[in-house]
């Protein structure tokens, strides 16, 4: 409850976005193992940012059908990718570029970390979140790409007055 107070979003629109990754998580589990060991997912406001590396177009395809399936989901960014996974080395890296990200994030003063939601796959940045302003979003990106392993930074922030966002 503290986290959601601080946020951009209400305490309400939080614990919707926190049952629909559940939904979507579990149905994930339930489909197969591929589906839910090789997807991440992040919601914010009903926009549900999929990432994550399949073997197969079908699994791609069933992923966002079970995505569309659940309640309250608004929008679907599907940053899923089709291809052999690279291994426990590329994993690795990818927690780590998250972590020290995160880190810089958390000791700016500027940035307000509650807001942002970040997950990497393949050393590419996803981001999606709500940024108070355009400079602190601009200054999020900015940090992401400059830590060390990035290969690209792909935001799905919203500002907080963005008029695609749900009216509080």
């Amino acid at each position: 409850a503290g986290v959601s107070v601080a946020q951009e979003r209400s305490t309400k629109q939080a614990l919707t976005d926190a049952e629909i990754r559940l939904t979507i998580n579990n149905k994930f589990l339930n489909e197969s193992g591929t589906l839910f060991a090789g997807l991440s997912t992040e919601v914010v406001e009903g926009r549900v940012l999929l990432v994550g590396d399949l073997p197969t177009k079908q699994d791609r395809i069933r992923a966002a059908e079970l995505v569309w399936e659940t309640p309250s989901v608004r929008e679907l960014i599907n940053e899923v990718k089709v291809s052999e996974g690279e291994g426990v080395a590329s994993y690795a890296e990818d927690v780590w570029i998250s972590a020290q990200l995160r880190t810089k994030m958390l000791t700016d003063v500027d940035i307000n970390a509650i807001n942002y939601n970040v997950e990497t796959v393949g050393q590419t940045v996803h981001l999606i979140g709500v940024a108070r302003d355009e400079d602190e979003l601009l200054r999020v990106v900015e940090i992401a790409r400059n830590v060390p392993g990035v290969k690209e930074v792909v935001s799905h922030v919203l500002t907080k007055h963005d008029q695609r966002r749900i009216a509080s």
